[in-house]
């Protein structure tokens, strides 16, 4: 059955490519609580892959901390954490006895992390400290929920790091930008980098730095986040050290997530209506090999591609070999399409006649008969080529989105007949913000944090001349 188009029906398509590509598995007991399928959980070691290298290179430590948060952890920051306090999962029985005191399923690891951070830093020498932990994270969102988008159980990372000053936290702030921006490059987004406004920052942050990246339909996708949470937290979790001058000062400290909501962001921009197509530096599979059997000549055939699955896996490709013999090469090619393979290798007797291989990108679907001689240097020019190539089509699809407006009935106009993003300007007084909500159901990102701009005029709902250039848009 062919698949809807990601850019006329989204919702449709986004439920049915999980499932039939082997991603999610929504049919589970507990609505938001669901099987990150094989394809799915091997694209997330991936990502995490790739991180963990970026993490050593600036010396990051993975660390894991408790599931169970004790509930005054969270009572001690309720200014903080007031917003995590409806979605929290609470541990209240063990058996058929209730606990004197009942345990929070983790919403996030800041409150557990600075407690140990608070037994852990005692001097200047010990920073700076700089961990990051994978983990699941439970929030009884009571939202609708959407697989990758809005779950109530997911993976995420957070990096939680400490710093003898402001500005030493700031300069770490740089550095996980430079980190994320890494990934999200080798995954061929297209994304923007803002500033949140202060009523979408993170509670108790200074500032907060938010990653979007558009969708198929022109909705924005949130794919990270950064913190710079000054000394807030660690004077609520008393973490101090002794600085070089011999004075008791508290840390500064940042925070940074990405989580399995990316992956819905890798699938959707890149996605058509024959399936997934996989950035290389993700794809479970890289290379697909289909051998074409023909009656007498299958041994020769096998042999070929036997040898052939040898040199490619020697190469340091993740490359898998479809023998299934019940099932037609065209069924197979239809597959492998749909679960986003970059490469896929075909060959029949023919081919091993001529010491060749035809081979088919899933990007472009063009199709050319390669020699085996040369075959190692092709299939490393061609997957740089479709990185390139995926990152160029996805910059387009943000550029396709991007609107502007000066008039209040402009913006209007322009979100009441279409998703898109919409760079405007803002006084940023939160009932400007509030307006735009709830006449047009969508959010200010924020001013842009990756390139410098000026506003275009007086703020877009009540005319203030004092105002900033900002993007709105409807989000996930």
């Amino acid at each position: 059955m062919p698949l809807d188009n990601p850019r006329s029906d989204f919702s449709n398509w986004y439920s049915e490519i999980l499932l039939r590509a082997k991603i999610v598995d929504i049919r589970t007991p507990i609505k938001g609580s669901n099987v990150l399928m094989p394809n799915g959980y091997e694209i997330w070691e991936n990502i995490k892959n790739f991180m963990n290298i970026q993490f050593k290179k600036t010396n990051h430590k993975n660390a894991y901390f408790p599931l169970f948060i004790p509930e005054e952890f969270l009572e001690m920051e309720t200014e903080h954490f007031s917003g995590f306090i409806p979605e929290v999962a609470w541990v209240t029985h063990v058996g058929d006895k209730k606990l004197n005191k009942k345990v929070a399923l983790r919403p996030t690891s800041e409150t557990i992390m600075y407690h140990m951070y608070a037994q852990w830093i005692h001097s200047h020498a010990d920073l700076p400290l700089k961990y990051n932990q994978w983990c699941n994270i439970i929030r009884w969102d009571t939202k609708e929920t959407r697989p990758l988008l809005r779950d109530r159980e997911f993976f995420w990372s957070e990096a939680h790091t400490c710093h003898a000053s402001f500005d030493e936290a700031a300069v770490q702030v740089k550095e996980s930008m430079m980190i994320y921006q890494s990934l999200f490059d080798a995954l061929c987004l297209s994304y923007m980098v803002f500033k949140r406004p202060k009523h979408d920052t993170f509670p108790g942050a200074e500032y907060t730095i938010a990653y979007d990246s558009p969708l198929p339909n022109g909705k924005t996708l949130q794919i990270g986040t950064t913190h710079h949470l000054s000394n807030n937290f660690s004077k609520a979790f008393d973490v101090k050290f002794l600085d070089k001058d011999g004075e008791t000062k508290h840390v500064y400290q940042t925070s940074y997530g990405i989580s399995t909501r990316l992956i819905a962001g890798v699938l959707s921009l890149h996605g058509d209506d024959q399936g997934l197509i996989l950035p290389p530096i993700i794809a479970p599979v890289q290379i697909v090999i289909i051998p074409i059997l023909f009656k007498n000549k299958e041994e020769e055939v096998l042999n070929a591609v036997k040898q052939l699955e040898n040199d490619i896996s020697s190469w340091g490709y993740r490359i898998h070999t479809d023998l299934r013999d019940q099932y037609t090469p065209g069924w197979k090619f239809s597959e492998w399409e749909m679960q986003g393979v970059p490469i896929r290798l075909e060959i029949g007797p023919r081919d091993v006649q001529n010491a060749s291989t035809m081979l088919v990108r899933r990007d472009d679907g063009s199709k050319q008969s390669v020699s085996l001689q040369d075959l190692e240097n092709e299939i490393s020019s061609i997957m740089e080529d479709i990185s390139i190539n995926l990152k160029k089509r996805a910059d387009k699809t943000l550029e396709n989105y991007m609107r502007s407006a000066n008039t209040f009935d402009e913006l209007t106009n322009i979100l009441s007949n279409e998703n898109a993003i919409v760079a405007t300007n803002w006084c940023n007084n939160l009932d400007c913000a509030t307006k735009i909500k709830e006449n047009l159901s969508a959010g200010i990102l924020g001013e842009r944090n990756d390139i410098t701009e000026k506003s275009t005029g007086p703020c877009v709902v009540c005319n203030e001349p004092k105002a900033s250039k900002v993007y709105v848009a409807s989000s996930y």
